[in-house]
């Protein structure tokens, strides 16, 4: 427990924006193998991320799948630019406002993963994690999941490749895997448990709708936090995205390479 105690503190609006992204199967050991299903050529995902009944997003996120990598473009210039590169097992994070660089094996990722599940024993200790949380499919394209004050409700699509469901499926699974490594606040354990129905059911998130209550300040005063997220999947890689694609080539060679462990002081 010493080990999730240390890496999940609150950080709110980061958690939540690597909640909304963290929402299909962590474990994909019964869905599809992408590499099973048949080819398709590059996609782009488009994750908008609105708080409570804010009208314009608080951040969005490109997606692009291409030639077995991962790119992950937010908005904010703040946050970095991820590359899961799977042909060469590494993850990569960009920072382009320090220009700096770093970069995890995928190898390293499974194994932190791996450890923080077990280390967990405690039943007090599991629910308050999400660790037990039982997921429920409510409707044929309505899932949700609730423990501990936490509760997501998604509303999926079918897209019409069931291997875009399938890659998007791996892609938000590297991604959990990393929010365990670089934790954002929300441990990933109950979205991995929902997910992994999605993904058995091959769809994939439309519409996220994840509600907190936080308790603020000596008095511990109840807080509801609310975040959604809409997500669409485009075969057209936009022009400027293209750009951000070439771009990294250059920043992963041109950006000063800091350890992974020093990466965030």
């Amino acid at each position: 427990m010493i080990l999730l105690q240390s890496i999940y503190q609150t950080r709110v609006l980061a958690a939540l924006l690597i909640a909304s992204l963290c929402l299909v199967a962590f474990d994909n050991a019964s869905a599809d193998d992408p590499q099973s299903l048949p080819a398709v050529g590059p996609w782009m995902a488009v994750t908008h991320v609105f708080q409570g009944d804010e009208p314009q997003p608080a951040e969005t996120h490109h997606v692009v799948f291409s030639n077995g990598i991962y790119y992950d473009f937010p908005s904010d210039p703040k946050q970095p630019w991820t590359i899961f590169d799977l042909p060469r097992s590494s993850v990569v994070l960009l920072d382009r406002e320090r220009q700096m660089r770093t970069s995890v094996a995928t190898e390293d990722l499974i194994r932190l993963s791996a450890r923080a599940e077990s280390e967990v024993t405690d039943p007090a200790d599991r629910t308050r994690f999400g660790m037990d949380a039982q997921p429920t499919r409510v409707s044929e394209n309505e899932f949700d999941v609730a423990y501990a004050e936490t509760h997501y409700r998604v509303t999926a699509i079918r897209p019409d490749s069931p291997s875009v469901a399938a890659e998007y499926g791996r892609f938000v699974d590297w991604v959990c895997r990393l929010n365990v490594a670089r934790p954002r606040g929300v441990p990933p354990f109950a979205r991995m448990k929902l997910n992994a129905i999605m993904t058995d059911h091959h769809v994939m998130p439309r519409e996220t709708v994840v509600t907190l209550t936080r308790h603020i300040g000596v008095d511990r005063t109840p807080a509801k936090i609310r975040l959604r997220s809409t997500t669409t999947i485009h075969d057209q890689i936009t022009a400027s995205i293209n750009k951000q694609i070439k771009d990294t080539q250059s920043m992963r060679v041109l950006f000063q390479e800091i350890p992974w462990d020093q990466y965030e002081h």
